[in-house]
């Protein structure tokens, strides 16, 4: 075998290569200048009907337009977010793909309790759109009308009652604060998991459980077929004629909890095209900035119970890193 010969066609291959690279480096930039050029496409790591489904489709709709490319977009359900947001890590980081969720708590869940193997340094996090607070509700036929009658029962026949949550979010987590401050370990009740909200509130709605603990602004349409018990908030809540969760602890003389703050829906890019396109990032947040800014959109999501929330990059990575610390403190209890 000539091997002088070999190696020789082997250099010319190299050189004849990077010349072809070198000649088509202008076509690249100049395609990222015109970025973007092709049809992008929403990972909605939640199920079909949600909060964060329809919140997804309706921003879609509004982004194509001042984009000029179609927005598709696609369910990748299952694991409390998890599914999808690993379907999204393996997707193409240019900028074709973007995650629409709950960016809290579902993916800061999947890194403490599901050993996912990305973090949140992972995601360049675009906005927080909104943020909402869990409520408790009971089916409206069950005779009990307030919080402690209903733990009343739960106490005489633990684990026959059932509470409807999405796994990993922030319900889940309130659930077992309250379960705990009532002296109830988790399994006193029986918690039944659901991959979106709206799964969660039509059993809920239906009876095929006795509570749910979800968000809500969310749970609004299903108002004439449950009774509010409480909120996890702060403050009442001007849609709800119900308590928040620590007076209704407070009045039974219990501890008060820390309730954390609700889904925030919003989206997210991948950390390497924030990184290696710096321009395209902008361009994606400012068209995204102006769409919730459009009166009329906003009145639109408004009568959808769905919120416009603008709080940028830095506000919203800010808030999802704080959070994560207060999850990390609850590990353990789901």
């Amino acid at each position: 075998m000539n091997f002088k010969r070999i190696k020789t066609w082997a250099a010319t291959l190299l050189v004849g290569s990077s010349l072809t690279l070198s000649a088509a480096a202008p076509a690249v930039a100049q395609k990222a200048d015109n970025w973007p050029n092709q049809q992008i496409t929403f990972v909605i790591a939640l199920g079909p009907g949600g909060s964060a489904d329809r919140t997804a489709r309706l921003v879609a709709q509004q982004m194509q337009e001042k984009l000029g490319v179609p927005i598709r977009a696609i369910n990748q359900e299952g694991g409390g977010g998890h599914v999808g947001q690993v379907y999204f890590r393996n997707m193409p980081k240019d900028g074709t793909f973007f995650l629409v969720t709950s960016i809290h708590p579902y993916i800061s869940s999947a890194i403490l309790n599901l050993d996912a193997d990305y973090s949140l340094d992972d995601f360049a996090f675009v906005n927080g759109q909104w943020t909402d607070m869990d409520l408790f509700a009971l089916n409206a036929k069950l005779p009990y009308q307030t919080m402690d009658e209903f733990i009343a029962a739960v106490k005489e026949q633990p684990g026959k009652f059932r509470i409807s949550v999405v796994p990993g979010s922030t319900g889940h987590i309130n659930t077992i604060q309250m379960l705990q401050a009532y002296g109830l370990p988790a399994d006193a009740v029986n918690i039944v998991t659901y991959q979106s909200g709206n799964a969660a509130r039509t059993a809920v709605a239906g009876g095929q459980v006795e509570m749910a603990v979800l968000a809500a602004d969310g749970t609004i349409p299903i108002a004439e077929f449950i009774r509010p018990l409480a909120v996890a908030s702060d403050e009442r809540l001007e849609e709800w004629d119900a308590p928040t969760l620590n007076e209704v602890l407070q009045q039974a003389g219990r501890e008060p909890v820390q309730t954390l703050v609700g889904s925030m829906r919003g989206i997210a890019a991948h950390a390497e095209f924030k990184e290696q396109y710096p321009e395209r990032f902008e361009k994606f947040a400012e068209a995204y900035r102006e769409v919730l800014s459009n009166p009329e959109f906003k009145e639109t999501l408004k009568k959808q119970g769905i919120g416009s929330d603008w709080l940028g990059p830095d506000r919203t990575t800010e808030i999802i890193y704080k959070n994560f610390e207060v999850l990390e403190q609850y590990k353990d209890q789901l």
